[in-house]
């Protein structure tokens, strides 16, 4: 169908169709028994190891990096109310990316950068603990990795975001890398993944966004000795209230927002029920988001830019507005 083949379009070549227009050095699948040994040594050089940081930098000189995904980390340092430690954005995003490579093909070239653990975590700076950084910094680093990663040859990133303060930045970043290097770069949050249904009620995806039920059962599941379950209660959120009164304001999703700080929809920081937390519900969180960036990955290894990247007003786009024109006419 229409879309099937939208998809064929968009896919980059595969691996082997690579190595093969580069003179037949594809993977050790199907070759001859004398040349087996030589040939799955060639092809092992073709992948990136899944850590960025344990390739040598000869590694890097024999790697294809044809079709690479470099994926940097990003979190937070910042409070999670009195029951949860300062660390949890980035432990969570640590978390659901280690079960991810776990249910990652090999054969998908996903080699992952260290992790940025610092961010834009403004909206917390009056609680003790928090590092934030200045949204013109985090864009400066982040395109300077950016960069990085395009001298070493890579084409596609994917910043995989786990806190609520710096999507936005992450958008800057992207459009930059695009328009300087011509990169591919996708911007993922790990909330975005959603949550399986019927764990949390709907009030509590809504509302619970900070140090709630959610990211609480999470951290039982991965850190439970860090957790003070003593100090964890229910936090409702001002934004509750607002959606009773309001039809348009609101702090949190599927409202307009507008700029808050955390203590204005709960003066202990955190909100949601953090008293309903599991560890079951975090383990079962967790394998849903890593599952769903898993699925990501997969598109993203699929997807060809060249097929959509066009200097100016390019062929794919001519193209698909005539369609629109004659459609209209």
């Amino acid at each position: 169908d229409e879309r099937g083949a939208s998809r064929r379009r968009h896919r980059a070549p595969s691996r082997a169709t690579a190595a093969t227009a580069n003179g037949g050095n594809a993977s050790a699948e199907g070759s001859s028994p004398s040349s087996s040994s030589s040939s799955s040594s060639s092809s092992s050089s073709l992948l990136p190891k899944r850590r960025w940081a344990d390739m040598t930098t000869a590694e890097f000189d024999e790697m294809d990096a044809s079709n690479v995904i470099a994926l940097l980390p990003v979190g937070a340092i910042e409070q999670h109310g009195p029951h949860l430690p300062v660390c949890v954005d980035a432990a969570i995003n640590a978390g659901v990316l280690d079960v991810a490579l776990r249910l990652l093909p090999s054969e998908i070239p996903l080699t992952v950068l260290p992790a940025f653990p610092y961010g834009k975590s403004v909206e917390h700076d009056d609680f003790a603990g928090t590092i934030s950084l200045s949204a013109s910094t985090l864009i400066a680093a982040w395109t300077d990795i950016g960069e990085s990663v395009h001298r070493a040859g890579i084409e596609k990133l994917v910043l995989f975001n786990s806190h609520g303060g710096q999507p936005q930045v992450m958008d800057i970043v992207a459009r930059d890398l695009r328009k300087r290097f011509g990169m591919f770069v996708v911007c993922v949050n790990w909330f975005s993944f959603g949550v399986p249904e019927g764990l949390y009620d709907d009030e509590e995806i809504k509302h619970g966004l900070h140090a709630g039920d959610v990211e609480t059962s999470v951290m039982l599941h991965l850190h439970p000795e860090s957790v003070t379950m003593s100090r964890a209660r229910d936090f409702p959120s001002a934004g509750a209230d607002m959606e009773r009164d309001f039809t348009y304001l609101s702090p949190e999703g599927g409202g307009i927002g507008f700029g808050w700080l955390a203590q204005d929809l709960n003066h202990a920081g955190a909100t949601g029920n953090a008293s309903e937390a599991t560890a079951v519900k975090g383990e079962a969180t967790v394998e849903h988001a890593a599952e769903r960036l898993v699925e990501l990955l997969r598109e993203v290894h699929d997807f060809d830019p060249a097929c959509v990247f066009r200097k100016g007003a390019g062929e794919y786009c001519q193209v698909r507005f005539r369609k629109v024109w004659e459609e209209d006419e």
